[in-house]
């Protein structure tokens, strides 16, 4: 897990440094450069290619709103051995390096992105939160969520759109009291404090789901994204992000592939880490609504599991609740 929020710190402070170099955007240092403001549409077909004009050929890989473009032929030959008639006019041709701003208007076809999210977790019991009476009440500060989405944006007509995809969700809940065990014995999951410890530091529970997403999006900027691209020689790197307002609600399904204990204590053998991978009778199919909104680069959402979180009588009746943000 230390891994992962590792890899995550750096991942946010790439977006963050994304951000801090569009407000010190320049143009044309070495080539009196016009800023392009136009809408290029998207084709329907190759949705990972996107064509400019004859001369250009641009590689889309769509990643954290980042897009790494590659050409062969940016200039006509020709032009350039008009230009340069020695025998340096390939080395001269090299000699490139603009910056330049357009619009791109997803207005038919599918755009495929890979996405990241980041949230915490809770459950509500019978409609609330838990009371610090019971013993599953969770540290909604510690409980973390982590998503890994291949999404896929389908227009459809209109400002409608349809956000689909899979991917992985992992979900970790801290309890508040670190002492809390899980007990699956007798027929049903039971909670209790272990009170033979000298100091109880962690006691939390992990599950890993596949998860579909099928959330209709009105997006009131048409899918436009703003493209400023910088490009190098032969390489063209671009940081886009999307423009306007936009909301949906729709729902989703879980299968479950993983659950996991991890209890973290001191005894009198000294500090103890124990790990039960046993039945803790969860639901192994799930499904629930998610609701989202987003703002030019910004998207957050909130999913609700309309599914226990336990099988029917095997446990208290808690349903799951994520916040989270989107990258």
């Amino acid at each position: 897990m230390k891994a992962i929020k590792t890899t995550f710190m750096i991942l946010l402070l790439l977006v963050s440094g994304a951000h801090m170099s569009q407000a010190q955007w320049s143009w044309g240092k070495n080539y009196d450069w016009q800023r392009l403001d136009t809408v290029v549409s998207i084709p329907k077909y190759g949705t990972n290619k996107l064509y400019i004009d004859d001369d250009n050929f641009y590689l889309r890989l769509g990643f954290f709103g980042t897009e790494v473009e590659i050409e062969d032929n940016w200039d006509r030959w020709d032009t350039w051995g008009d230009r340069y008639e020695d025998d340096n006019w390939r080395s001269n041709r090299r000699r490139r390096s603009r910056n330049i701003e357009y619009f791109q208007q997803h207005d038919h076809g599918t755009l495929r992105d890979l996405d990241f999210e980041i949230g915490l977790n809770n459950w509500l019991d019978d409609g609330d939160f838990p009371s610090s009476e019971d013993l599953y009440q969770l540290r909604p500060i510690n409980s973390t969520y982590v998503g890994l989405i291949w999404n896929h944006t389908t227009y459809i007509s209109g400002p409608l759109y349809l956000d689909w995809g899979a991917g992985f969700n992992w979900y970790n809940y801290k309890f508040e009291n670190a002492a809390t065990r899980l007990d699956p014995s007798g027929g049903e999951l039971n909670f209790y404090e272990d009170l033979n410890l000298i100091s109880a530091k962690k006691s939390k529970l992990k599950l890993t789901y596949l998860n579909f997403n099928f959330i209709p999006v009105f997006d009131f900027g048409k899918g436009k994204r703003l493209v400023r691209q910088y490009e190098e020689d032969d390489v063209r790197v671009a940081l886009s992000g999307q423009r306007g307002f936009r909301f949906g609600i729709g729902p989703y399904a879980s299968i479950k592939l993983s659950q996991k204990a991890k209890y973290k204590y001191e005894n009198e053998q000294g500090n103890q880490k124990d790990k039960d991978k046993g039945g803790f009778y969860v639901n192994n199919f799930k499904w629930g609504l998610r609701a989202q909104i987003g703002i030019n680069r910004f998207d957050m959402f909130v999913a609700y599991d309309m599914t226990p979180l336990f099988e029917d009588g095997k446990g208290p009746n808690l349903n799951p609740v994520t916040l989270g943000i989107v990258f």
